[in-house]
């Protein structure tokens, strides 16, 4: 878990590792989830946000976490098919028979509306699913070939992955918990 060990190495973060219980939202979303993110969310235990700009959905709870806020993007898109547009090309994991096993499901956003997303496909090793993100919820989405902990890791330490990064206005990354 190299890149979680970077997080916490740059945001000096030092709180005990909690136990969250992914059974759950493995169980109804019909995959494993990537290990890389099981593990971010064990040393960020207590749910916050890394330079108070990246939130990071929890394992549990009923709202903020990964299960209850893909529960509401099925609702929304399956009570007005027109929100399907807005998950374009992608679509959302189980919305349909044809997403059964992939699609979108969203791991974290930041304050200013940036989505981030896995393009999930239950048939691969959750951790080869890219991250798929976008600055605002009517953008494309963009793709990176890299773990949910390496992007965030890039967001705060590089000013030049861009649109995204917030290092040249943040300084010294942290993460606040609330």
């Amino acid at each position: 878990m190299e890149w979680v060990d970077r997080l916490v190495a740059v945001t000096g973060w030092s709180a005990e590792p909690g136990d969250p219980d992914w059974s759950g939202t493995e169980s109804a979303l019909g995959t494993p989830l990537p290990a890389d993110f099981k593990e971010l969310r064990r040393r960020f235990a207590p749910w916050g946000a890394f330079s108070d700009h990246v939130l990071v959905l929890a394992a549990q709870g009923d709202t903020e976490s990964v299960l209850s806020n893909h529960e509401s993007l099925l609702r929304s898109v399956r009570g007005n098919p027109e929100n399907r547009r807005v998950f374009e090309p992608f679509g959302v994991l189980g919305v349909d028979a044809e997403h059964k096993g992939s699609g979108l499901v969203q791991w974290g956003y930041s304050f200013i509306e940036e989505e981030c997303f896995w393009l999930a496909d239950a048939s691969q090793e959750p951790s080869s699913w890219p991250v798929v993100a976008r600055v605002d919820p009517l953008e494309p989405f963009q793709r990176f070939d890299m773990t949910a902990s390496e992007f965030v890791y890039r967001v705060l330490t590089e000013e030049h992955f861009s649109p995204f990064s917030v290092a040249a206005t943040v300084g010294t990354p942290y993460y606040r918990s609330f």
